[in-house]
C-alpha cells in the first residue's frame, strides 16, 4: 500500500512539473502538447528521444528523460553555464520511415550543418556557446509526428515558450547563451484541428523580441520614437496537417526578398534596414484547410486592414516602417477576423502606395455613394484594356476619359525633349465601350502650354481630333495642366527666384485657362479646371475668383486624396483616391465622386459665335484663325519626322493626367526648402516657347520605366505617378460611419504632397 501511494505521489509530482514548463505546452494550445499520459493510448505515447550536451564547467552531461511526459531535458537552467554542443539519439519504433535531424547556432560561427541521430552539433574545447537550436523530423515520420522544443536563454529565460518542426529556439546572433534545451516528440493525432502561428520581430537596437507571439497577439510596438522593425521570423506549430508557412519582406534599400519558411529570417535585421511590406502564406495541407490573415501597424499611419494568403501588407514607395504585426490562422473561407485583441484597423486596405490607401471600389462606394452623389473613375491609356461592363456591374456610374495629350517629355532614344500632340490612344475605344456599358462620360485635356497662341491651337486640335461634336459628353471638358518641370526648363535662362517663378506660373496658367474656356465654349461645351487642393487655393485662385464674380463660366474638379477634404471652395467633383481597385481594371485607377445637385451642364452657357468667312476672330489679336480640319494640326505644328502626329503611347518621362493632390502651400521664397531645383541641369526642350515640328517623335516612345518628380517650385515637391517616395504623412482613412462626402475639417495628420504627374505613367 505504501509503495503504491509513493508511486501515485511521484506520478502527480511528475505531471505537475510537466504542466509548469514555462507554461510550455499550454502555450501551444490547451488540448495539444501536454497530454495526460495516464489516459493516452499506447499508440499515442510520445516517441523517446535521448541525448547529451557539453556544458561549461560540467563537461559532457547526459540528458534526463521524463517517462511521465516524454520530455528530454538537456543542460541546467539558471546556472549561468553555456551549452557548447548537443547530440541527440533517436530510435524510430513506428511503421513510418524517417528520423530526426538538428542544427545549432554557434557563437561567431553561425549555423552548423544539419546533423542526424547520434552526431554532434556544435564545438568542443573552444569555449563557444550555442545561441539557437532547430530540430526536425524527416521522411514519412514527419507527416504523423511532430517534434516540439524550447530553449532556456541567458536574460530571456523561458519567455520564448515552445516551438516545433524546424523553428528556431533561442536568440541566434544576439550573444545570449543557451543554458537548457527541452524536447518532446508527439503524434500529430494528438493535436486539434486548428494550428498555431507564432512570430517575432527584430526592432532597432533591441534585437529580436524576447518571446514568440501567437494567434493574433501584437508583436512589435505601436508608439515611441524607435518603431523601425527590420526582421521577421515565423512558424506554424501544433498542427496535425503537413505544410508550414512562407513569408518575405520588401524594405529600405532592397526589393522583395525570396520566400523563406519556418522561422528563417526575412528582412535585413543586421543591416539596420526597415521592413516596409510583407507577404505571408501557408503551404501544403495547411493551405488547403486554413487561411492566414495578417495586418501591420505602420509608423505614422496606424493599423492597416487585413491581408490574407500572400497579399501585401505595409507601405509601398513611402519610406514608412512596419511597427507591429498581428497574424492569425482561421478555417478556410471563414472570413476576416475583424477586431482582435483590442486592435481596430484605420484602413480597410492592407497596404498603402505612396501613403495613399489602396481602396477597393466597394469600400469607396460605401463611403461616398448617396442619393445626392454618383461614384466613378477617371482613366487614360495606362489603365490598359478595361471591361467597362464589369466596372458598371460593380457600381461605377461614370468615367472621365483623357481625350488628348499635349506634352513635352524627354525621349531617351533621341536623347532630347520632344513633343506629343495627339489624342489618347485608348480614347475612342474607351468612349465606345463606356457608352455601351451605360456609363456617363466626361473628358479631360492634358496640356503644358503656357503661350496663348499654342493653347488656342491645341485646344482646337483636341476638339477636332477627338471628334467631340460626334460624341455625347455628360460633364464639362476639364483642363489639366501639370508639367511644371517643363515650365521651369523653358524659363531656366531667366534665373528667376522661386517666388518670381511662382508669380509667372500663376499669371501664365490663368491665361491658359481663359483661352481654353473660350475655345471650348465656342465649340459648344462648358469648361472646368482639374486641380489639387493646394493648386486651387494658390495657382488657380485668380480664375476661381473670376468664377465667383461671374466673369467666367468655369467649374471645379477638385483632387484631394484624403478621407475628408478641408477645401472650402465650390466643386462639382472630387477625386478621392488614385489607388482604387475596380473590377474590370487591372492595377490602380483614380476614384471620383460627383455631386448631382452641383453638376454643371456639359453645354456651353454662351451661344457660339457664327464664323465670319472662313475663320473666327481671334480675340487677343483680331486676326483670322482658321479652325483645323479634322485630323490636321495647326499650321505651325506639322507632322513629325514620319509624317504623322506624335503619338502619346508610353512617353518616357513627364506627364500623366491628373495631379496627386495635397494641401501644401505655395513654394517658399528664395532659400526655402525648394528654393533650388534639385534635379541635374537639363537642356531646355527644342521648342521654347514655340513648336518645332522636328521634335515630334516619329514612332511611339518607349513606355516609361521610371517616374520623375515634378519640379514645380512649390513648398511640397510633386512626384509623378509611380512616384518617388514622399516622406510626408497622409491623413488616415476616414473610419466614421458617415457617408456624407461634403468637405469638412481634416484630421490633424498631414496630407499627402501633390503629385503633378508630368510624364506618361
Amino acid at each position: 500500500m505504501l509503495n503504491g501511494l509513493k508511486k501515485f505521489a511521484s506520478a502527480v509530482i511528475a505531471m505537475t512539473i510537466a504542466f509548469t514548463f514555462v507554461g510550455a505546452f499550454t502555450r501551444l494550445t490547451e488540448e495539444q502538447v501536454n497530454a495526460d499520459t495516464a489516459t493516452a493510448t499506447t499508440s499515442l505515447d510520445p516517441l523517446k528521444v535521448t541525448g547529451k550536451v557539453r556544458m561549461q564547467s560540467y563537461g559532457i552531461k547526459k540528458g534526463s528523460y521524463n517517462t511521465a511526459d516524454g520530455v528530454l531535458t538537456l543542460g541546467k537552467k539558471g546556472k549561468k553555464k553555456r551549452i557548447e554542443n548537443m547530440t541527440l539519439s533517436f530510435k524510430n519504433t513506428t511503421e513510418y520511415e524517417g528520423s530526426i535531424k538538428y542544427r545549432v547556432y554557434v557563437q561567431k560561427k553561425g549555423w552548423t550543418d544539419w546533423k542526424t541521430s547520434g552526431k554532434k552539433a556544435g564545438t568542443s574545447g573552444k569555449g563557444l556557446r550555442i545561441e539557437g537550436v532547430r530540430i526536425e523530423l524527416t521522411g514519412e515520420l514527419a507527416k504523423h509526428y511532430t517534434v516540439v522544443y524550447s530553449a532556456y536563454m541567458q536574460t530571456y529565460k523561458g519567455k520564448q515558450s515552445w516551438v516545433s518542426d524546424g523553428a528556431t529556439a533561442g536568440t541566434p546572433g544576439e550573444g545570449k547563451r543557451v543554458e537548457q534545451i527541452q524536447i518532446k516528440i508527439l503524434p500529430r493525432e494528438r493535436f486539434g484541428e486548428k494550428p498555431n502561428v507564432v512570430y517575432r520581430m527584430y526592432r532597432d537596437s533591441y534585437k529580436w523580441a524576447k518571446r514568440w507571439y501567437r494567434n493574433g497577439e501584437v508583436a512589435g510596438v505601436t508608439s515611441g520614437s524607435k518603431l523601425n522593425h527590420e526582421g521577421l521570423q515565423m512558424t506554424v506549430i501544433g498542427s496535425r496537417y503537413t505544410g508550414n508557412i512562407e513569408y518575405r519582406a520588401n524594405g529600405e534599400g532592397y526589393s522583395w526578398m525570396d520566400w523563406t519558411t519556418k522561422n528563417s529570417t526575412t528582412g535585413k535585421p543586421t543591416k539596420g534596414k526597415r521592413m516596409e511590406e510583407i507577404m505571408i502564406r501557408l503551404t501544403g495541407e495547411l493551405s488547403q484547410h486554413f487561411d492566414i490573415y495578417y495586418r501591420t501597424c505602420v509608423k505614422s499611419k496606424g493599423w492597416l486592414g487585413w491581408a490574407k494568403n500572400g497579399e501585401k501588407s505595409g507601405t509601398e514607395k513611402y519610406n514608412y516602417c512596419i511597427a507591429a504585426l498581428q497574424c492569425v490562422i482561421v478555417p478556410k473561407d471563414s472570413g476576416e477576423p475583424g477586431d482582435l485583441n483590442g486592435v481596430k484597423s484605420k484602413y480597410t486596405s492592407s497596404f498603402l502606395v505612396n501613403g495613399n490607401p489602396v481602396m477597393k471600389f466597394a469600400d469607396f462606394k460605401a463611403d461616398h455613394k448617396t442619393s445626392k452623389t454618383m461614384v466613378g473613375i477617371d482613366v487614360s491609356k495606362y489603365q490598359g484594356d478595361i471591361n467597362f461592363k464589369k466596372a458598371k456591374a460593380a457600381g461605377v456610374e461614370f468615367v472621365i476619359l483623357r481625350c488628348y495629350v499635349r506634352n513635352n517629355y524627354y525621349d531617351k532614344t533621341k536623347k532630347k525633349y520632344v513633343w506629343c500632340n495627339a489624342p489618347d490612344t485608348k480614347f475612342e475605344q474607351y468612349y465606345k465601350d463606356a457608352k455601351a456599358a451605360g456609363l456617363k462620360v466626361g473628358v479631360y485635356f492634358f496640356t503644358c502650354d503656357y503661350t496663348e497662341a499654342n493653347m488656342r491651337k491645341y485646344t482646337q486640335d483636341m476638339i477636332a481630333k477627338c471628334k467631340l461634336d460626334q460624341k455625347q459628353i455628360d460633364f464639362p471638358i476639364a483642363f489639366d495642366w501639370e508639367n511644371f518641370d517643363y515650365y521651369k526648363r523653358a524659363h531656366k535662362s531667366n534665373n528667376w527666384s522661386t517666388s518670381t517663378m511662382n508669380k509667372h506660373i500663376d499669371s501664365d496658367l490663368n491665361k491658359m485657362v481663359a483661352v481654353f474656356e473660350e475655345e471650348v465654349e465656342k465649340a459648344g461645351y462648358s469648361a472646368s479646371i482639374y486641380g489639387s487642393k493646394s493648386r486651387l487655393e494658390g495657382t488657380w485662385s485668380p480664375s476661381i475668383k473670376n468664377m465667383k464674380a461671374g466673369k467666367n463660366h468655369l467649374s471645379i474638379w477638385m483632387a484631394h486624396w484624403v478621407s475628408k477634404s478641408s477645401y472650402k471652395g465650390d466643386y462639382y467633383m472630387w477625386q478621392v483616391n488614385s489607388h482604387g481597385r475596380v473590377p474590370g481594371i487591372s492595377g490602380d485607377v483614380d476614384l471620383d465622386v460627383a455631386y448631382i445637385d452641383r453638376l454643371p451642364s456639359p453645354k456651353s452657357p454662351v451661344k457660339p459665335e457664327e464664323p465670319a468667312g472662313s475663320g473666327t476672330e481671334t480675340p487677343d489679336t483680331g486676326t483670322q484663325s482658321t479652325k483645323p480640319e479634322e485630323g490636321k494640326l495647326p499650321d505651325d505644328v506639322q507632322p513629325g519626322e514620319s509624317g504623322t502626329s506624335a503619338p502619346d503611347a508610353g512617353e518616357a518621362a513627364p506627364e500623366e493626367g491628373n495631379a496627386t493632390p495635397d494641401d501644401s502651400a505655395k513654394a517658399p521664397e528664395d532659400g526655402g526648402a525648394e528654393a533650388e531645383d534639385k534635379k541635374p541641369a537639363e537642356a531646355p526642350a527644342e521648342e521654347v516657347p514655340s513648336d518645332d515640328p522636328g521634335d515630334e517623335p516619329a514612332d511611339k516612345p518607349e513606355k516609361e520605366t521610371s517616374a520623375s518628380r515634378d519640379a514645380a517650385p512649390e513648398k511640397e515637391s510633386e512626384p509623378v505617378k509611380e512616384p518617388v517616395p514622399a516622406k510626408e504623412s497622409e491623413p488616415e482613412k476616414d473610419v466614421s460611419s458617415s457617408k456624407d462626402a461634403e468637405p469638412v475639417k481634416p484630421s490633424a495628420s498631414k496630407e499627402q504632397p501633390e503629385e503633378a504627374r508630368t510624364g506618361e505613367p
